[in-house]
Order: structure tokens, then sequence, then C-alpha cells
């Protein structure tokens, strides 16, 4: 099911978009007449997407990575032979973060570490076997010393690092073909070692 009709989430979602109220940079939401940013995609993922904060499009329709960088990331979930059920993408901060000059610039620390037991309990309900990292903003929940392309096992979460798909847009895609690869490999590895678990365990 999708994580906008999700039972499972529905308290869940209710807590968060109170939380969410209560930080000032909700106040972005209310001038520029936008949304609080759940996610999208299905309620039991295997894979997870975590990204930055909505941007001037996400922020207008309520829904993450609809935009330039949306576009890429649906051509990467294609090339990775996604289903719908098998993945959802979701953000570190549900809210649009403005400059003074109210240009859209990245989120910091402070707005991050507030969303952070939210992030953590949303990863908990959603219990991905993989979370794919998308940027630095998403890293710094886990570890900012991750390098492109890098795994790392942090609990029960097998993690994987990549280039938020702005950074690819501003770069003329530069590399990430073959990060883009080793991802798919690495979900592939994954998926294999979830099913020979689930053997042994009978």
């Amino acid at each position: 099911m999708d994580l906008l009709d999700s039972e499972k989430l529905k308290s869940f979602r209710e807590k968060y978009f109170d939380h969410a109220k209560k930080h000032f940079l909700f106040e972005n939401v209310l001038k520029t007449n936008g949304n609080i940013v759940f996610g999208k995609g299905s309620d039991n993922p295997r894979i997870v997407f975590i990204g930055e904060a909505p941007g001037k499009d996400e922020n207008r329709i309520g829904i993450p990575f609809v935009g330039r960088s949306g576009k890429l990331l649906d051509n990467w979930i294609e090339f990775l032979g996604l289903n719908k059920k098998d993945f959802c993408v979701i953000n570190v901060v549900p809210i649009i973060p403005l400059s003074k000059e109210g240009v859209i610039r990245p989120p910091n620390d402070e707005e991050i570490n507030y969303f952070l037991p939210f992030t953590e309990k949303y990863l908990e309900l959603l219990d991905p076997e993989v979370v794919v990292l998308l940027g630095r903003s998403a890293a710094s929940i886990f570890d900012k010393t991750l390098r492109v392309g890098e795994t790392k096992n942090v609990g029960k979460y097998n993690l994987f690092f990549i280039y938020h798909p702005s950074y690819y847009l501003r770069n003329g895609g530069k590399g990430f073909e073959l990060v883009l690869e080793k991802l798919k490999n690495f979900l592939e590895s994954n998926k294999k070692n979830n099913k020979q678990f689930k053997l042994n365990d009978f």
C-alpha cells in the first residue's frame, strides 16, 4: 500500500506532521501555500531511498522527487528493475528549506536533527533490507564520511551512498553509470542474501 494511504503509518504520519508544524521551517509552507512532504511508494518496501528535503515542485504537490531530480531518480529505479511494491522515497527533512531571500538551500544540521527521531522511527516501521542514501544530508543521519558508491552495515540496515540526483544533473551525469551499476549489484546481492537467510530459518 502507498505511504499516504497506509493504515500502518497513519498514527505515525499524524505525529510527524504535528512535529513538523512546530518547527520554524513550517513558515515556509504557510507563506508558499505548500505542503509538508511525507513520502511516496510502498509501506512495505525492500528498499528505502532517503533524500534531502522538498524542492519547489515537491512543496507545491506534496510528494517527494517530482521535479527534474525526481525524473532522474525514476530513470535509476527503472534501470534497477524495481517495482512499485519494492521501494519508497522519503526525505530527512519534510519541509522546504528556504534562505531569507526565498532561495532553496540544503537543510542544516539542526533541522536534520530535529526530525531525526522521526526519521529513525520511519525506518523502523518500514523495515527495509537496504537504505540508499541520496546525498550528504541523508548520509549524515548514519555516517557523514561515506564516499560515493560505498556500502556499510549500520545496525540492521545495509547502506549504500550515492550522490543526490541533483548533483548529477549539475555535473552532466559524470560517473553515475558506474555507481548505478554498483548499486544494482548491491541490491541483487542483498536480495540473494535475504533469501538465503529466510531459507536457513526453516
